[in-house]
């Protein structure tokens, strides 16, 4: 653990079988109340390692209160547990309500539809039950303190206020302390790795909301300390920023040129894609990792067609792209 600005510490929460390994797991200390960001997978390891960072703090975790950033396992799962005994837990409404149905079978069986949409061969689809979301997420409804961007949260000498950053889920959030430049960014900005950008439904361009909102932070907030929930810290915030909004200019760009060489599904186009992971080919990737790198592509299919540069055309199940 260490006190990484004052009052607040950062410690690793390990993943399991995740192939980021480690949440930043973050504790603002206080006088009274403490406030924890993101909890982690519902798993043994990581209750213990949250346990053994509260105990070196001297604290209780009945005097903590939760901020979740957004909605995925590896930043809430733990909070099936921790919600037994800890004070409030944030959340935005719309992460909030994908929470809830994270144990709800029916749920996960409508949302692993999209598989179909993609162009998945049926013996390379994800069985729900072994999606990372499903394994170590939560088991049971949550009653969550709803916020909004402008609400205020304070903390261990911060005046916190929540910031809007919609792409990497419906609605992520992150919290921003104007006197100190403190930012929480949960998966907004992260270093070397790139948030994955998936589809959720078809009522919002999830990557234009991504890459406005990367904008918006460079252009609005005077970030002095950004606090990432994976991987090492970044000392040049909008030098990172631009490097993300390159990569995803460059990935559209690919997927324009991929689609006029005559390929047309989400999984074609993925297939056929540069990744920076397990060697760089999307055949090779495991059966998890092929479900969010499809999603991804899937985004910037999308957000290429609300920009007026390709064409949908639906053949049964099946969702087919060309250029406009």
């Amino acid at each position: 653990m260490i006190e990484i600005a004052k009052n607040i510490y950062c410690f690793p929460i390990p993943l399991p079988k995740s192939p980021l390994k480690e949440l930043n797991g973050y504790i603002v200390k206080g006088e009274n109340r403490h406030l924890m960001i993101d909890v982690g997978f519902n798993m043994p390891e990581v209750l213990k390692a949250i346990a053994d960072a509260i105990k070196e703090l001297g604290i209780s975790l009945s005097d903590i209160d939760i901020f979740l950033t957004h909605l995925h396992a590896d930043h809430t799962g733990a909070i099936e547990e921790l919600k037994k005994e800890c004070g409030k837990i944030y959340i935005s409404k719309a992460d909030s309500e994908i929470v809830n149905m994270n144990f709800k079978d029916s749920a996960w069986i409508e949302h692993m539809s999209i598989q179909g949409h993609m162009g998945f061969p049926d013996n390379e689809t994800l069985d729900y039950k072994e999606h990372p979301a499903y394994v170590g997420g939560t088991l049971s409804h949550t009653n969550f303190e709803i916020v909004t961007a402008g609400t205020k949260l304070s903390y261990g000498g911060y005046d916190f206020e929540v910031i809007d950053l919609k792409g990497h889920t419906p609605e992520q959030l992150g919290l921003f302390d104007k006197v100190s430049g403190v930012f929480f960014c949960g998966d907004h900005i992260l270093s070397k790795i790139t948030p994955n950008i998936n589809l959720w439904d078809f009522k919002e361009d999830y990557l234009g909301l991504f890459l406005e909102n990367l904008k918006k932070v460079k252009e609005t907030l005077d970030v002095k300390t950004l606090l990432s929930a994976h991987r090492a810290h970044i000392a040049d915030t909008n030098a990172r920023i631009d490097e993300l909004l390159a990569h995803h200019e460059n990935r559209l760009n690919s997927t324009l040129s991929i689609l006029e060489s005559g390929k047309q599904t989400v999984y074609e186009v993925a297939s056929e894609i540069s990744w920076d992971y397990g060697g760089g080919e999307f055949i090779n990737f495991p059966v998890p990792q092929k479900w969010f790198a499809a999603s991804e592509v899937f985004a910037h299919l999308e957000h290429l067609r609300k920009l007026g540069k390709i064409d949908l055309t639906i053949d049964g199940l099946t969702y087919r792209y060309s250029i406009r």
